[in-house]
């Protein structure tokens, strides 16, 4: 596991965790059955982001927990409300809560974890922070209805894209660094290099996280190859090979007119994608918002936490 190597923030998150199944626990048993399965697996990079923020301040006091956990609690709910949408069969490598008990049930269990996540972060937070949390929420919501409005759209810009990822996953990681780095203390200038770094890492993230579900390994990222174009979700290797050649373009879009998309037509675009440079120019894109990141960086005191971010930050350019 990613944080096996930094056992100090590994005992921080297991607070974090502590905190997390004590506000999912609920009277209904089979509901915090489900609520509990939940817990398994991710890397808890949003909540590990606040601790690391919040290493940059002088005051380190158990509020920065709770919002860890309300941060990855909210979390949990965009995952199981994206599987809804996206009619997800996998999460983790394990069914999801949708292809197990069926969209309406996933809907109360994403809504009940939402309100869990804003009681705790309510609790936490002063009154006038929890504008973020709603303008983080509004974000979050806009990028995914734009999605799903643009699914199968082979016209999709490369500018709309990386306004959609800015919504949908740069928000929270921004949301999560500002959090730690206002609780611990830390002066304005540093909050506003910690947010702007989370967003910058949030953008490579999301962009790496689109190459492995073309070329990742299935075990690791617990879906099957492909699963975006499955579902018509255009992302940023695909937009800049259709870019460069007009004979891909014309039958990736015959293809993705089909109501259905046949296994072996995902394996063929995946390889003109790869084939016309689609992954390469991704990497450069990625390297470009990791330099904007590690720029951030530069003016935060030198310490474990900043180093921590340098070394999570060169996963992504794997």
């Amino acid at each position: 596991m990613l944080w096996d190597n930094y056992p100090e923030i590994k005992r921080k998150l297991r607070k974090v965790e502590t905190i997390i199944e004590q506000n999912l626990k609920c009277r209904n048993k089979p509901l915090e059955e489900l609520l509990q399965t939940l817990l398994k697996g991710g890397k808890r990079l949003r909540p590990a982001f606040s601790i690391l923020s919040a290493g940059f301040g002088k005051q380190q006091n158990d509020k920065i927990y709770d919002a860890a956990a309300g941060i990855e609690i909210l979390h949990m709910a965009t995952l199981v409300h994206d599987d809804i949408i996206d009619e997800a069969g996998m999460r983790r490598g394990k069914p999801t809560i949708n292809s197990v008990y069926g969209d309406k049930m996933s809907v109360y269990v994403g809504d009940y974890l939402l309100s869990r996540s804003v009681l705790l972060l309510s609790r936490t937070l002063p009154e006038d922070r929890l504008e973020k949390i709603a303008r983080a929420l509004k974000s979050i919501c806009e990028a995914e209805i734009e999605q799903f409005f643009s699914r199968f759209n082979l016209d999709v810009s490369p500018v709309t894209y990386l306004k959609r990822i800015g919504r949908k996953t740069s928000a929270l990681f921004a949301f999560s660094c500002g959090e730690g780095a206002f609780l611990s203390g830390c002066d304005e200038n540093s909050q506003k290099n910690l947010i702007k770094f989370g967003f910058y890492f949030g953008m490579a993230f999301q962009m790496y996280d689109d190459i492995l579900d073309l070329v990742g390994d299935t075990k690791e990222t617990g879906k099957p190859k492909g699963n975006d174009i499955k579902e018509g979700i255009i992302t940023i290797p695909f937009i800049l090979a259709l870019r460069k050649n007009a004979t891909f373009a014309k039958n990736a879009r015959k293809i993705m007119s089909a109501e259905t998309i046949k296994t072996a037509d995902i394996k063929k675009i995946i390889d003109e994608i790869i084939s016309l440079g689609g992954i390469d120019d991704t990497r450069a894109w990625i390297d470009r918002y990791l330099q904007k990141a590690h720029t951030m960086l530069e003016p935060l005191p030198d310490i474990r936490e900043k180093e921590i971010f340098h070394d999570i930050m060169l996963t992504l350019e794997k």
